[in-house]
């Protein structure tokens, strides 16, 4: 039955009847207002006011009559009642000289019906007064001297100017407008494209970018425009780049799109030709601080009106390598894309699908790459755009946490020389690095970066800055001044460690050459490495280095910095942990090292099934038992390039995993037992040197124990039984060999 009836009450019938409605509504009020409901009391009353006072004055004339012949008021006025046809009023005396007219219940008398009018006579006069009784006639339909006293020859068939005949017209067009007012409301409300606008101003961000135009035409004619946007927290200059956009057609159109959503997430627009894909394909390069790991895309914008399966077939076909593809199409409730919208939501392929309302929300939204990183983290594989860096120093800002008393005791002071010293994996490149981006905008400083592959300084140094392999380093500093006049030069020297350790074997011929060039104020130096830089500057005494500049220990990362690590980068993609317990279990594992922290959350989200969003604790038991972590932690038994020297550290470990803590007596006390000389130096240096690969820890008392807990637990008692006697062993014969 309600089948049958549903197209008695479509949009278009309830617009008519509504039209009908008002149409009549007026045309009676105009025409018939004694039929109208809103005019007809009205009329009536000002028809019938003449005969009701023309009544009301018959009964004070009969009154004046009856007190002159009884001369006083009569106790029973009826006796005295003027004889009228067809009465209207019920005529009281409560008291003496007054009469209370009561108009009778008649419909026919409009506002008039039902109310009541007390008059009184003056004593000694023939002046009568009027006033309203209860409940009172309207004031409209009173005489107009009715307050202040009237005589006998007072005219009743004239009432005050709000109770003549035409005083429905004045309510008929009161009502018209608040009909007016109403519908106008109602019609702004109710309208598609800008009642949901006015509602909840915020949907606006979300509203399909085709219907911008018409939005803004809309509300500059209602001259709601600026409040709206200021409602919705849209700047006006966003607004307007956005609906420029939506009203570009043809070749223009495209290069509009890719080009302001572009600049809204900070990246390079540029085209990109020789697709076969109908429409325009652009290039974005990311900038560097980027929170996850995409340096670039490539951009497609479909050609108006194409059909859809065209474009999906074009996409199976095309292949565009590791790179992520962008398509900005026109997906939405009026031009739905369903088969794309299933095609991107395939996280096996790298295309992500940009709808039109997210293309909106992208442009005159508050933050633009949350929107990007929104779509990115919903229809790729999560470990395709990871925020985390596992491998080599940290290049992006976003991704750098922690070191904030390192890096002030670099940026916040005058130039001096530092030598970075730590274990490899611990941090040594992203602090030079996050050091080069805080100088790089520095107006008397500039800052170089090099990076060593082994021991030949001067040549990797001259072929940087575009000289001659054979340049000395003196002229490559000469050149580097007169480059940048005026400003101080610093140089950053990273993987330094085959350098020094050629310098010591050769007299430091090149190091007296920096450390020269320091003195007198030409360059600054910040040099990281691991064991030779640490030999060469604290136990070589006729090292040039000694002295050279302040050792910064690179070490664990501060505990808020490793919880920040942790979670921002996944609350950006709107990811997180299932609790705070699993973020400090994490942490603890790590031994507060930050490439152990970036690699235990990769690995997390690699556990993450599709659709998962949150990491619980089976997730990150995988994380910590994954050959990810094994292998970050492996390579703390070749320290050296001595192997004498590793296999002490290799003894110094096992014993720590056998015995839980080591220390120096202890371990001269293992040697001992097992017929080996001990030299306590050699052992200082290997604890040292364990201390500094951030494998051991130093405590109270000079106990020694793991600093990452993962460690620990990757030895088995039996295992370390064996390795251990069979490292001592074979140091023992090495020394009877000798």
């Amino acid at each position: 039955m309600l089948e049958r009836l549903s197209p008695f009450f479509s949009r278009a019938v309830v617009r008519a009847v509504v039209i009908a409605v008002v149409t009549l509504f007026v045309a009676s009020a105009l025409f018939t207002p004694q039929l109208n409901p809103v005019t007809r009391g009205s009329f009536l009353a000002s028809v019938n006011v003449g005969p009701v006072w023309g009544e009301l004055v018959q009964w004070r004339i009969a009154m004046i009559e009856a007190r002159n012949e009884l001369d006083g008021w009569p106790k029973d006025i009826h006796q005295y009642a003027p004889r009228i046809a067809n009465p209207q009023l019920r005529v009281t005396s409560p008291r003496p000289n007054v009469l209370q007219a009561d108009i009778a219940h008649n419909p026919e008398l409009g506002k008039l019906a039902g109310t009541q009018v007390v008059v009184e006579l003056k004593p000694g006069t023939h002046t009568w007064t009027c006033r309203p009784g209860n409940p009172p006639i309207p004031p409209g339909y009173l005489p107009i001297n009715c307050l202040e006293g009237s005589s006998d020859d007072f005219e009743p068939a004239k009432p005050a100017p709000d109770a003549d005949p035409f005083g429905w017209v004045r309510s008929l067009i009161l009502w018209c407008g608040v009909i007016f007012a109403a519908g106008a409301v109602v019609w702004v409300v109710r309208h598609p494209m800008i009642g949901a606008g006015q509602l909840r101003p915020a949907r606006l961000r979300r509203t399909p970018l085709a219907r911008l135009p018409q939005i803004d035409r809309l509300l500059r004619w209602l001259r709601r425009l600026e409040p709206t946007l200021l409602a919705a927290d849209i700047r006006m200059v966003d607004w307007r780049r956005a609906v420029a956009c939506a009203q570009a057609t043809g070749g223009e159109r495209a290069p509009a799109l890719a080009r302001a959503l572009a600049e809204r997430v900070s990246a390079r627009c540029q085209p990109s030709t020789d697709w076969a894909l109908p429409g325009a394909v652009f290039e974005w390069l990311f900038p560097p601080d980027l929170p996850v790991s995409l340096d670039r895309c490539l951009v497609f914008v479909p050609t108006p009106g194409i059909d859809e399966a065209t474009v999906l077939r074009q996409l199976r076909a095309v292949q565009t390598g590791s790179d992520v593809l962008l398509i900005l199409c026109e997906h939405s409730m009026d031009t739905p894309w369903p088969l794309l919208q299933a095609h991107a939501g395939d996280r096996a392929n790298l295309h992500v699908m940009v709808d039109s309302a997210s293309q909106t929300e992208w442009l005159i939204g508050g933050d633009a790459l949350q929107v990007l990183l929104r779509q990115l983290a919903a229809q790729l594989r999560i470990t395709r755009i990871s925020p985390y860096q596992t491998r080599g120093g940290v290049t992006r800002e976003g991704a750098f946490f922690g070191r904030a008393q390192l890096l002030a005791r670099v940026i916040n002071r005058e130039p001096a020389n530092y030598l970075v010293v730590g274990g490899r994996q611990l941090g040594k490149s992203s602090l030079l690095k996050a050091v080069q981006r805080r100088m790089a905008g520095h107006p008397h400083t500039v800052c170089h970066y090099v990076s060593l592959r082994d021991h030949r300084l001067a040549p990797r140094m001259a072929l940087q800055f575009g000289l001659a392999a054979d340049t000395p380093l003196e002229a490559i500093v000469d050149h580097l001044q007169a480059q940048y006049q005026g400003k101080r030069l610093v140089l950053l020297i990273d993987e330094a460690d085959l350098f020094f350790r050629d310098e010591s074997a050769n007299g430091y011929v090149q190091l007296s050459t920096l450390r020269a060039l320091s003195e007198e104020g030409r360059c600054w130096f910040m040099l990281a490495g691991f064991w030779d830089l640490y030999a060469t500057a604290v136990l070589d005494y006729q090292s040039p280095l000694r002295n050279f500049g302040e050792v910064l220990a690179i070490g664990g990362l501060e505990r808020a910095a490793c919880r920040e690590l942790a979670t921002e980068p996944l609350r950006k993609l709107r990811l997180g942990f299932d609790n705070e317990k699993l973020v400090d279990r994490l942490i603890d594992a790590s031994g507060q090292r930050a490439n152990l922290v970036a690699i235990l959350c990769q690995e997390c989200l690699e556990a993450l099934l599709p659709g998962e969003r949150v990491i619980e604790k089976r997730h990150l038991d995988q994380a910590l038992a994954s050959q990810a972590v094994q292998d970050a932690l492996a390579g703390w038994g070749r320290l050296s390039h001595d192997e004498a020297a590793c296999r002490l550290d290799r003894i110094v470990v096992y014993h720590t995993a056998q015995a839980g803590q080591s220390s120096l007596v202890t371990l001269a006390q293992l040697l001992q037992s097992h017929g080996i000389a001990g030299d306590a130096q050699a052992l200082r240096q290997s604890l040292a040197r364990l201390q500094l690969a951030y494998v051991l820890r130093k405590h109270v008392a000079g106990e020694y124990r793991f600093a990452i807990p993962l460690l620990q637990d990757q030895f088995e008692p039996t295992e370390v039984e064996l390795l251990l006697h069979q490292e001592l062993t074979v140091l023992a014969r090495d020394q009877s060999t000798d």
